[in-house]
């Protein structure tokens, strides 16, 4: 009679900072917004962590060309500010994009509520003073120029280029949505970017 293999499983011992590591990795896969305020079901196209609280845009469905777009603002999962553009509710974002210093372009996607405009940005390339941010106006008046921050497990803070492609002008940069109309407007993007003293 022959004795049979022991259907003994054999566990090996993984560091500590490992188990963390693979846990961390699992969460983040189970939340692919995690760190922004879009839903489960919504793309996220643009994340801005400000240190305190976070302003993202979302777009729905992710996979075909958006037919609803909200910019979602608050601390923590709780939304303080939301504006959502639909075909059905006629709302709609505006996009531009404009020199700030040499050799740098701010790409800019805002909409406007009464007399506020909430205004997010990217700067790519040249002597840019952060590489995007918020900020809002209440008429000409800068109530907040925010930089966004980077912080761990949370999108970074660029436009999709599912939702919009800049060129180096409102004439070659193209929109994947009526809901984000490409104008030709000039939002003072140096001055946004101007070089901190």
């Amino acid at each position: 009679m022959t004795s049979r293999p022991s259907r003994t499983l054999l566990i090996r011992r993984m560091p500590v900072a490992a188990v963390l590591v693979v846990c961390q990795s699992l969460a983040v896969a189970a939340e692919p917004n995690a760190g922004s305020l879009c839903k489960p079901d919504e793309a996220v196209v643009f994340n801005c962590f400000t240190g305190k609280k976070t302003a993202s845009l979302c777009a729905s469905p992710t996979e075909a060309a958006p037919t609803m777009l909200a910019y979602r603002y608050g601390a923590g999962s709780t939304v303080e500010n939301e504006f959502v553009a639909t075909a059905a509710n006629g709302q709609n974002f505006s996009g531009t994009v404009a020199p700030a210093a040499p050799r740098a372009w701010v790409s800019q996607v805002w909409f406007e509520r009464s007399s506020y405009r909430y205004l997010m940005t990217e700067c790519v390339g040249g002597d840019c003073s952060h590489s995007a941010g918020l900020t809002v106006f209440k008429g000409e008046r800068m109530l907040m120029n925010a930089a966004c921050q980077r912080r761990p497990g949370s999108p970074l803070a660029a436009f999709s280029s599912e939702l919009v492609k800049f060129g180096s002008g409102a004439a070659d940069s193209q929109s994947s949505t009526p809901l984000l109309r490409i104008e030709d407007a000039d939002l003072g993007a140096y001055e946004l970017y101007a070089p901190r003293k």
